[in-house]
C-alpha cells in the first residue's frame, strides 16, 4: 500500500484526494501538509488522512511517507522538490513541473542521484482516449498529420494576489493552461521546428492571453491559451485522410474520427473511473513498485522538452519570473 503525502491544500489537491479515496489504486492518503495547521486538519478530517502537518518540512521528514504529491503553485515547486529529495521521497508534481527547463534538469539529476521516482502530473498524457488516439494516428488511420488545433481559454475571475496572476507564484496563462495545447500538439506532431506567437499581458505583468503557432516540415499547430476570455475548448487533429474531434481534449473521455468526406468512421469513449486523475496515480504507483525512476508514458525528456518550448515562448515575450532573475 503506497502511502501518499500531499502538500498544498487547494483545489487541485481536492481532486487528487478524492481520486485516491475512490479509485481502485493500491494507495492511501497518509499525511497532508499546509502552511496552516487549521487547513491541514480540515483536510485530514475531510479526506481521512492519518496525519496533518502545519509545515511542509515536517511532512517531508515523516518516514512513513512513500511518495509526495505536490499541489502548490508553480513558482514553489523547484525549491520544494529540492528539499523533498534530501529526504529521498518519490515525487508526483503538478504541472507545470518547474518554471523553466534549467530548474527541471537540476531536479531530475538530483532525483537520479537519490534513486527516487519523479514525474510531472500532466494527466492528459495518461488518459485512455489519448493513448488510443496515439495508436490510431501512428497506424495511419487519418493519414499523415498536417494540422493540430487546440484552445484552452477561460475568464479567470480572481484578484491580483491569486496564484494565476502572481508572478512570484509562476502565474500566467502559459504555465497554467497553455501547457495543455502545447502538450496536445507534441503528442500528435512532435517537437516543432519553429515557434511564433503573440502575447497580451495582464497588468500584474504575467501573460494573460497567447496565440501560438508551431511550424513543422509538413504542417502546423495553431494553439490558444487565455485567462482573460472564454472560448469553447477545442482539440482537433487533421490528417491527409480525415480528422479527429477530441472532446474536452485535456481531460477527454471521447473522440470522433471522420474521413475526408465528413463521414464518422470511428468513435472512442473511455469514461473516467473517478475523474481522470486515477491514470497518472496508477502509473506512479506501478513505476515505484517496479523500481523505475521515470515513467515511459511521461519520461523526463518530455517534461524538459515542453519546458524548453515554453522558455522559448517567454524569451520572445521578454517575460521572466522574479525567481529567474535571482538564478
Amino acid at each position: 500500500m503506497m502511502k501518499f503525502g500531499v502538500i498544498g491544500a487547494g483545489n487541485i489537491a481536492n481532486t487528487f484526494c478524492t481520486t485516491v479515496n475512490e479509485a481502485d489504486v493500491d494507495a492511501k492518503l497518509y499525511a497532508i501538509g499546509s502552511r496552516s495547521i487549521e487547513k491541514a486538519n480540515q483536510y485530514k478530517e475531510t479526506y481521512g488522512f492519518v496525519k496533518a502537518y502545519g509545515s511542509y518540512t515536517e511532512l517531508f521528514q515523516d518516514e512513513e511517507i512513500d511518495v509526495i504529491y505536490i499541489a502548490t503553485p508553480h513558482g514553489l515547486h523547484y525549491e520544494q522538490m529540492l528539499e523533498i529529495l534530501d529526504y529521498k521521497k518519490h515525487i508526483l508534481c503538478e504541472k507545470s513541473f518547474t518554471l523553466n527547463h534549467n530548474q527541471a534538469k537540476e531536479i531530475f539529476e538530483k532525483a537520479k542521484k537519490q534513486n527516487v521516482f519523479i514525474m510531472e502530473a500532466v494527466w492528459t498524457r495518461f488518459l485512455p482516449t489519448i493513448k488510443r488516439l496515439q495508436e490510431l494516428v501512428k497506424d495511419g488511420l487519418i493519414g499523415d498529420i498536417v494540422k493540430v488545433e487546440a484552445d484552452f481559454c477561460f475568464q479567470a475571475d480572481k484578484n491580483d494576489e491569486n496564484r494565476l496572476f502572481n508572478p512570484s507564484l509562476g502565474g500566467g496563462a502559459l504555465l497554467d493552461v497553455g501547457i495543455y495545447p502545447i502538450t496536445f500538439a507534441n503528442l500528435f506532431m512532435g517537437i516543432p521546428s519553429n515557434i511564433t506567437s503573440k502575447m497580451k499581458k495582464h497588468h500584474t505583468g504575467v501573460d494573460l492571453t497567447e496565440e501560438i503557432l508551431f511550424t513543422y516540415p509538413n504542417g502546423q499547430a495553431i494553439l490558444n491559451a487565455s485567462l482573460g476570455e472564454n472560448r469553447p475548448l477545442k482539440g482537433l487533429i487533421t490528417g491527409t485522410k480525415g480528422y479527429i474531434d477530441v472532446k474536452n481534449f485535456f481531460y477527454t473521455e471521447q473522440a470522433f474520427i471522420y474521413d475526408q468526406n465528413n463521414n464518422l468512421i470511428k468513435e472512442l469513449h473511455f469514461p473516467h473511473e473517478v475523474n481522470g486523475f486515477e491514470y497518472e496515480i496508477r502509473e506512479t504507483i506501478d513505476c515505484i513498485n517496479q523500481g523505475k525512476l521515470e515513467s515511459n508514458i511521461l519520461p523526463h525528456k518530455e517534461t524538459l522538452s515542453i519546458l524548453k518550448q515554453m522558455d522559448e515562448l517567454r524569451a520572445s515575450w521578454n517575460f521572466t519570473y522574479p525567481q529567474e532573475k535571482e538564478e
